[in-house]
């Protein structure tokens, strides 16, 4: 449906909401792409409908720089595509250390700058790792390109609240929850479960979450990786303000909450590759 209404928009009122031709064009491809990926869902877990939405918001918002740079090194792979080989690969005996990486375990009375990353790494450190590895030309194109797919990865995995979690009930792992009737824990809830509930209608879903791209950007671009997680940490209150099953009134609440972070996650990342490949004017134009 979102597809079909911007085809069915005209040049004159593309340019009255701010949005130029060529960038329309990108928003239709990159919506085609999320509602392609979501689509197989069931067959990887919903977590991947979350990066795919995420992907497609920064899809659409990169710079031709970017966009030939991400093709390159990504073998002409979109980025919602990309997004999935982080958790692909990490259980694999070459990757199994990468583990860590998705998350960060920060207390509730801690500061982000109190917090002093573990040895094995994590979330925060790994957004900053990789982006100077994709950053550094001297490195090979495998290289860069791995550090692309973890980039992409994990930019949006710090937005997901309970990626910046508790050590004691392992980010909410531990947490074990029924939900229409069936077994599921805290954590798996907000990777995927509300993204499952929220986006039957897949076009309509992947629409209100450009919007809120669209209507926000220029605010949360300017936010470093340490806001980023603070961001995320902050979102506590909610994520735990229920008492045995979640009832509508929490899962309404948590859907509006990750269609935000999602918006937030595309327009990071666009912003995170425009500012690697671009000059400084693409990374204003993200944020439009």
């Amino acid at each position: 449906m979102a597809s079909k209404r911007i085809k069915r928009t005209d040049r004159r009122s593309l340019a009255a909401a701010g949005v130029s031709f060529v960038r329309a064009r990108r928003v239709r491809a990159a919506v085609a792409t999320g509602l392609a990926i979501m689509s197989v869902g069931s067959a990887y877990g919903f977590g991947v409908a979350g990066h795919s939405v995420a992907s497609a918001v920064a899809e659409s918002r990169l710079c031709s720089r970017a966009r030939e740079a991400v093709a390159r090194l990504g073998d002409g792979q979109s980025l919602a595509r990309l997004s999935r080989w982080a958790d692909e690969i990490r259980s694999t005996p070459e990757w199994e250390h990468s583990a860590p990486w998705h998350y960060m375990n920060i207390a509730d009375d801690a500061s982000l700058a109190q917090y002093r990353t573990p040895e094995s790494g994590d979330v925060l450190w790994a957004i900053h790792a990789f982006a100077q590895q994709l950053a550094d030309e001297s490195l090979t194109r495998d290289a860069r390109g791995d550090a692309l797919r973890f980039l992409v990865h994990f930019i949006v995995d710090i937005h997901q609240p309970l990626h910046v979690g508790r050590q004691q009930d392992r980010g909410g792992n531990a947490i074990s929850l029924r939900l229409d009737g069936q077994r599921t824990n805290l954590h798996r809830l907000w990777d995927s479960g509300i993204i499952a509930r929220d986006s039957r209608a897949r076009d309509r879903y992947l629409a209100s979450v450009m919007a809120l791209a669209d209507a926000n950007a220029s605010d949360w671009v300017a936010a470093s990786p340490q806001d980023w997680a603070a961001g995320s940490k902050g979102l506590r209150a909610l994520v735990y303000d229920f008492d045995g099953a979640p009832d509508p009134a929490y899962l309404d609440a948590a859907g509006r909450v990750l269609r935000r972070q999602l918006a937030r996650a595309g327009v990071r990342l666009a912003a995170t590759l425009n500012g690697i490949f671009c000059d400084p004017q693409a990374d204003r134009e993200s944020s439009r």
